[in-house]
């Protein structure tokens, strides 16, 4: 008697992978892990995450993540990956052969460009109202001579101005104002007006805080260290604007700048080295004033993004510490004093 010849059981699922036979066509053989790094280059460790990583001529993108990383579970071959972080970086693309899991790093490099014309002027919200001022008491000094600035006539002048000492804190702040307003009434209106707005910026920008001049007409407001002043101008058109839409804080704090900080950082090393580092200025008025305005633009950004980034679309955030990454690691090593915000 002749044995039997062994009977096979093949599954189905088996049989589908042996012979490729149990749907329309043959089944692709499983991908490899595409992964890596977006990061930027000029910070030591700064990733990049919310730019868009694309594999071309396939599907969806990805987006990287809070650690700058991205990953495609299921691809094998030659495929293009292309890199876009507008409008900071400059895109980039890399072909690469997927045999196995492979990782492929992607450093960008800015485009260079200031994102925006002037940092007052971009939200109102940076300091609001409802913040704490230190404007505390006032009370009327009398009349006394003091050198005033006038952008009318582009030159210091004496004026017998309406005096008023206001507490911010524990700093006694004199209130110079030109005597055209006519009256100690009028005159002590425009200390009302300003003086709860100067209260609410931060204990650093206030620091060398010692008078502030109000003229009537028009002209830009300023800050200068030498006499520790802040000069407003009530009739100017910015001015108004800045009242009437709530930028009044926002310009105040970089007025306040110059009145504080640009005599400590503007000539340092260490900051002249953040600006190359950078390579790009946060603004076309920084970039075309770099030694007289690139702090005052800078400190708004940067007061912004360390303490206040809930009060700033996300875009505008990343926008920010994707352009001045140096320059906001400089301030975070001064431990500037931003009381009372936290």
């Amino acid at each position: 008697m002749r044995p039997r010849q062994p009977i096979l059981f093949v599954s189905a699922a088996l049989a589908c992978l042996v012979w490729a036979s149990c749907t329309d066509g043959p089944t692709e053989l499983p991908g490899f892990a595409l992964s890596g790094t977006v990061s930027d280059g000029r910070l030591e460790g700064m990733v990049v995450p919310g730019v868009t990583v694309r594999l071309e001529g396939t599907g969806e993108p990805t987006i990287t993540g809070a650690d700058g990383g991205y990953r495609f579970p299921n691809v094998r071959g030659r495929v293009r990956v292309t890199v876009r972080g507008e409008p900071s970086y400059l895109g980039q693309s890399a072909d690469i052969a997927v045999d196995a899991d492979r990782t492929l790093d992607f450093v960008l490099e800015h485009t260079g460009t200031p994102p925006f014309d002037g940092t007052p002027w971009i939200i109102p919200d940076i300091i609001t109202p409802s913040d704490p001022t230190s404007f505390g008491t006032v009370t009327y000094a009398g009349r006394g001579i003091r050198l005033v600035f006038d952008r009318r006539v582009r030159s210091w002048i004496n004026v017998n101005a309406y005096l008023f000492d206001a507490q911010f804190g524990e700093r006694e702040v004199e209130f110079q104002v030109n005597p055209e307003f006519g009256s100690r009434e009028a005159a002590r209106t425009e200390v009302d007006r300003f003086g709860p707005a100067i209260g609410r910026l931060p204990a650093a920008l206030l620091s060398n805080f010692r008078e502030v001049e109000i003229n009537a007409g028009e002209g830009l407001f300023g800050g200068s260290s030498p006499n520790g002043g802040l000069l407003i101008h009530t009739e100017d058109n910015g001015t108004a604007f800045a009242l009437r839409r709530g930028f009044i804080e926002e310009v105040l704090l970089h007025e306040a700048a110059h009145m504080s900080l640009d005599m400590l950082y503007a000539d340092s090393a260490d900051w002249q080295a953040a600006q190359a580092a950078d390579g790009v200025y946060i603004s076309e008025y920084a970039r075309d004033y770099p030694q007289r305005e690139d702090i005052a633009e800078s400190i708004l950004m940067y007061f912004a993004v360390r303490y206040v980034p809930d009060r700033l679309p996300p875009a505008l955030h990343w926008v920010i510490i994707t352009s001045i990454p140096n320059r906001i690691a400089y301030f975070d090593d001064e431990d500037l004093d931003m009381s009372p915000f936290k």
